[in-house]
């Protein structure tokens, strides 16, 4: 199965790392899915996570299988221009790749250590603009394209719509609520569980194929002769493991960055935030467009606290989160950059 004609050393290496980063992920935007049902306690800790790791691993394999892969072909083809890969070797072709997985891999590790939220998407796909730049040349990356509105517009726009659907649709909630009896707290613990389950299945499917975009990635350079057409299934099965064991064995840190450091949450303010970050993710996801749950959950929280009561969201924390996303996709390019010339020039000498 591993064979020199079908899957050669290089990209062997390569999906390891993209594992790697795929339990990274678990550990962030898998604790970003369940952060505010576990803070306000409409889910015991140990089943909200037991339920999002079933989540996890069986809806990248089920959107594998119908076929829904559009955010991992624009991750493998609209970067980079892909003629640039035509007639280069494997040493390069590695490099690259490499280069750009690694870099986010550092970057999310940092971000970790500082018990920051962290946007996933634009790590890696930061990680990839810097070592194509570095590999093939500013021109290579496709900035009018793709890049442009759905990266780098994405690190302002993603945020700002998840904090204005979160405060829009809190002030409704509000409003509605006015006019219901007691029992509004039991809808709203119910409402959350649903959403649970909804907002995990929103971030594995988006989550998965930014995995599966780096694997395709890997075949469109000629590191494997697997592409969105020909991928076996045993390749979204590894990458759905590796979300779900790091849900499971991390990620506790992030959950109570998310669920008490930005607002106080009630259940209502969870299932608000909840039910906005599942609309803008799933459809990121129907759009072709990597979004980080980490992000939009973020924003969202901000929002509904805002219109609950603005001097109640922890703005010291909102703004320490925002320039971390600022700085995300251009520390990520950086990291990927000197990788790439580290990688390929130094060890390579390409």
């Amino acid at each position: 199965m591993f064979g020199r004609q079908i899957m050669g050393a290089y990209a062997v290496v390569v999906f390891i790392f993209v594992l790697a980063y795929s339990f990274y992920m678990g550990v962030n935007d898998g604790s970003n899915a369940i952060a505010t049902t576990v803070v306000t306690r409409a889910v015991q800790p140990r089943t909200a996570i037991f339920l999002a790791a079933f989540i996890n691993f069986v809806i990248p394999i089920a959107v594998f299988a119908l076929g829904m892969l559009s955010v991992a072909d624009n991750i493998s083809y609209k970067l980079i221009d892909n003629s640039f890969f035509a007639g280069i070797s494997d040493k390069q072709a590695f490099s690259f790749v490499f280069s750009g997985l690694l870099g986010a891999i550092i970057w999310g590790g940092v971000t970790f250590c500082l018990k920051i939220p962290n946007s996933t998407s634009h790590t890696l796909l930061g990680g990839i603009i810097g070592a194509g730049i570095a590999a093939f040349g500013f021109g290579a990356v496709q900035w009018k394209g793709y890049v442009l509105v759905n990266v780098v517009l994405m690190i302002v726009l993603a945020p700002v719509i998840g904090l204005i659907l979160g405060f829009c649709l809190m002030k409704i909630v509000r409003a509605l609520a006015r006019s219901m009896n007691r029992g509004l707290n039991k809808i709203m613990l119910l409402l959350q569980r649903i959403n649970l389950v909804i907002l995990a299945g929103a971030f594995s499917s988006n989550n998965a194929q930014k995995s599966m975009g780096i694997f395709f990635l890997a075949g469109a350079v000629g590191l494997t002769v697997f592409n969105s057409e020909n991928v076996p299934i045993w390749i979204p099965i590894c990458i759905a493991a590796a979300l779900t064991m790091g849900l499971l064995l991390g990620g506790y840190r992030v959950i109570n960055t998310v669920g008490r450091k930005i607002y106080k949450l009630e259940p209502v303010h969870s299932v608000v935030a909840q039910f906005t970050t599942s609309v803008v993710m799933l459809t990121a996801t129907t759009l072709g467009i990597s979004l980080s749950t980490g992000q939009i959950m973020s924003s969202s929280i901000m929002g509904v606290g805002a219109a609950e009561r603005i001097n109640g969201v922890h703005w010291n924390t909102a703004i320490r989160i925002l320039i971390s996303w600022m700085l995300t996709l251009p520390c990520s390019a950086g990291m990927g950059a000197l990788l790439y010339l580290l990688v390929g020039k130094a060890i390579f000498k390409i």
